[in-house]
């Protein structure tokens, strides 16, 4: 009776943790990493994290530095890094690695009154497109 009582524990000790997937490591190491953006103006950067047994990115978008950073969770969809648009937080935005560069694409969205989104699938990308770089001590 005792064996039982421990086979069944175990069973359902098993099935109480939540199954994290897990990312691929060719993923990881092409996303992970200190990204810039360069223009003759003005420049932009982002970090991108992976933590252990997480089933997500944490995206960290530095901007030139003059403001606070603003940090999100990006998931995996396909090849594709993907941060969904909340209120008063962001937009929609997309990335990529094309070639060994991060293309990150934003769509601006816009919300009713209710909270709703609206005209989601009318608005079009804008894309830049960021370089690797070595983060400065």
């Amino acid at each position: 009776m005792k064996y039982i009582f421990f086979v069944l524990t175990l069973l359902f000790a098993k099935c109480a943790y939540p199954q994290v997937e897990k990312i691929p490591q060719n993923i990881k190491s092409a996303f992970e990493g200190h990204w810039i953006y360069q223009d003759k103006y003005h420049s932009n950067s982002v970090i991108i994290k992976f933590e252990r047994d997480k089933n997500y990115a944490t995206f960290i978008d530095v901007g030139t530095g003059e403001a606070p950073t603003k940090t999100f969770h990006a998931h995996i969809k396909g090849s594709l890094l993907v941060i969904k648009a909340q209120r008063e937080k962001n937009d929609d935005i997309e990335m990529e690695i094309i070639k060994g560069k991060l293309h990150l694409r934003t769509r601006s969205v816009a919300w009713d009154k209710k909270g709703n989104l609206v005209d989601k699938d009318k608005a079009s990308f804008k894309e830049r497109v960021f370089k690797r770089t070595k983060i400065k001590s």
